[in-house]
Formats: C-alpha cells, sequence, structure tokens
C-alpha cells in the first residue's frame, strides 16, 4: 500500500445520557458493534472503554485546496471509513471516523471486495498534483470546503453512530449534568524533521480543527487516538467553562447555583489526565498544547473557580438559612 497523502478524522463528544458510570460489564455491552469481536477496555491510568472497528463504504470527493478550481478540483477517492466508539471513565462517549488517503497504484476502480479488505483507508483514482501540494491541498479543502453533496461527509458518519450508542435501551437517558456535543476534526499528514507539530483552532463554540504533523509514517497510526484523547480534554474545559457561566445566573445563595455545579465536582474533575491515554509515540504532542493554550493551567483555574464557587454558595445559604431563622423566631418571641 502506498504511503498515506493524509489521515482525516471527525470526532464527537459527549456525555453518556445515563444516571451513573458504566462498569467494564455495562460498557462492553454498550459498546458491542461487531458480534464476535471484544471491546478493548484498560484500567489504567483511568477507565477506557474502544468498541471494534467497523467500515463504511465510501465513492466521492475531496477539495484539493479552499479554491477547487484554481488548485486542480477534487480527488475523487474509494474505499472505507473507519469508525469506532470509546467511552472513558464510563461516562463520556466518543463517535471517531477517519480515513487514510492514499494515491491508488492503479486509477481503474477495483471491486469492492479490493476496498473493503483495506479497512479505513481511501484510494485516489484520478490524477492530483505531486504528493507536497497534494497532501496541503487535501487538508485545506477538508476544513475550508466547498462541500457538496458528493464530498466525503465524515461529520454524518461520526453523527450516526454517536446517535445509535446513545439510544441504547440500556442507557437511562438521565445524565447528571447538561452538556452539548463537542466536534474536533483533525488531520495528520508525514513531515519528516518538521513533527511533531499541532495546530490547534476553535471555529466556534463547538467545533474545534486540529492539524498534525508527524514525523514517520508509523506515528500516523497513533494519531487517531491522541485526537480522542485531546478531545475528550477539550470537552471537558468546555462544559465546565459552560456550567460556571450558567451558574453565574442565580444569586449565590440560590439552591440552583449549587445543584449547578455540584454534579461537574462529583462526576468530571476525576477525568482529567492529558496524555494519559496517548500512545508514546506521539505523547510528544501534547507538550506544545500544554504550554499553548494551555490546558491543564486553564483545567487548574476551572475546577478552582468551581469548588471556590460551591463553597461561597454554601455559605451563603447557611448564611441566610441562619438569618431567616433568627428573624422567624424574633418574631414568635413578638
Amino acid at each position: 500500500m502506498a504511503t498515506p497523502l493524509v489521515v482525516l478524522g471527525e470526532i464527537r463528544t459527549c456525555l453518556l445520557p445515563s444516571a451513573t458510570a458504566l462498569s467494564q460489564a455495562e460498557a462492553s455491552e454498550l459498546l458491542a458493534l461487531m458480534p464476535g469481536s471484544a471491546v478493548r477496555w484498560k484500567e489504567r491510568p483511568g477507565k477506557l472503554a474502544i468498541s471494534p472497528t467497523i467500515a463504511v463504504g465510501v465513492d466521492c470527493d475531496l477539495a484539493l485546496g479552499d479554491d477547487p478550481v484554481r488548485e486542480g478540483g477534487f480527488a475523487h477517492i474509494v474505499g472505507t471509513v473507519a469508525t469506532n466508539a470509546v467511552l472513558v471513565g464510563g461516562r463520556v462517549l466518543q463517535s471517531s471516523a477517519h480515513t487514510r488517503v492514499v494515491r491508488a497504484t492503479d486509477r481503474r476502480r477495483q471491486t469492492w471486495s479490493h476496498y473493503i479488505s483495506c479497512k479505513g483507508i481511501t484510494e485516489v483514482i484520478n490524477r492530483i498534483p505531486e504528493r507536497e501540494i497534494a497532501e496541503k491541498a487535501l487538508v485545506r479543502g477538508y476544513f475550508s470546503g466547498p462541500f457538496t453533496e458528493q464530498t466525503l461527509d465524515l461529520a454524518s458518519i461520526s453523527e450516526r453512530l454517536l446517535g445509535d450508542i446513545r439510544m441504547a435501551a440500556q442507557l437511562d437517558q438521565r445524565p447528571p449534568i447538561r452538556a452539548r456535543t463537542t466536534r474536533l476534526r483533525w488531520t495528520a499528514r508525514i513531515g519528516g524533521s518538521a513533527g511533531p507539530a499541532t495546530d490547534l483552532r476553535l471555529d466556534d463554540d463547538r467545533v474545534r480543527s486540529i492539524q498534525l504533523i508527524v514525523r514517520e509514517e508509523k506515528d500516523l497510526t497513533e494519531t487517531q487516538r491522541f485526537c480522542e484523547d485531546l478531545a475528550v480534554h477539550d470537552w471537558l474545559l468546555t462544559v465546565m467553562a459552560e456550567l460556571l457561566d450558567e451558574a453565574d445566573h442565580f444569586p449565590s445563595r440560590s439552591p440552583k447555583r449549587i445543584d449547578t455545579l455540584a454534579p461537574a465536582l462529583e462526576h468530571l474533575t476525576g477525568l482529567w489526565m492529558p496524555g494519559g491515554h496517548t500512545p508514546t509515540l506521539v505523547r510528544a504532542l501534547w507538550k506544545e498544547l500544554q504550554n499553548d493554550p494551555g490546558f491543564t493551567r486553564q483545567w487548574t483555574t476551572l475546577v478552582s473557580r468551581l469548588r471556590d464557587n460551591i463553597a461561597v454558595a454554601t455559605l451563603d445559604a447557611l448564611r441566610y438559612k441562619a438569618f431567616t431563622g433568627d428573624a422567624h423566631q424574633e418574631r414568635a418571641h413578638r
């Protein structure tokens, strides 16, 4: 198989719709996407369940750059997208989809048995620019479009898998926290001495994009797991910040303020461990993100605010209760 031009991926992250965290047995039942294929489970440094990988066939286009007319049009790909689900700490659910884009050794369309045998690989069957130009053009096109009905849609593939799992009969649909789903779009390519490097951007309040450069082809295998790990921690930061903003709408002595914040302290703070489930080959990618934008520094600040807010709200509630109690007794004595 030819060396990949680029790897394209999409990850959705959300809170599992369950009142309690799932055990290993429950997680294995939920993520058993294929009969006879085991769910991988890790207990250390934190609980992690990974479903079997399933393939989705695609026959579509990829934009070459954000101006295809000028930069070469579209790459037509045929092959499969690899999809799987991940459960972190029994609490945070992810759906992940990715594909390696390679040049076809023969531009004639092959039988589907050929493509299905190569899970998570799509082959470019039309003529495209030379490698260095094609790599960068595919990255720009993936993030910037233009997007048509014929364009690869990893977002829909990932969303469909996430939706199917969230509606599983074993889930009670009673999550302890209201939290939105976030998206991480990612690309990875080989850069030799230019890697490892990351370029993370917040596109809006729920969509993020990251471009990765790794040194060698073997490192590409591990980038998906790094991106899943990154997506979990970005989701934790996003949810924690939104909960603090929501709590600020209530007076400090309001029970609603504590009701908003306390579940985050109970269910989310123990999930923070960036790099804990990132393979050794690409763990260095975390170093750049820890420096800028400073993931752990942000998390520490948010958790400190969370604890301080709960402490102040509890104290104010006790003072208010004591004050109203004293006032009631004074009226009774009169």
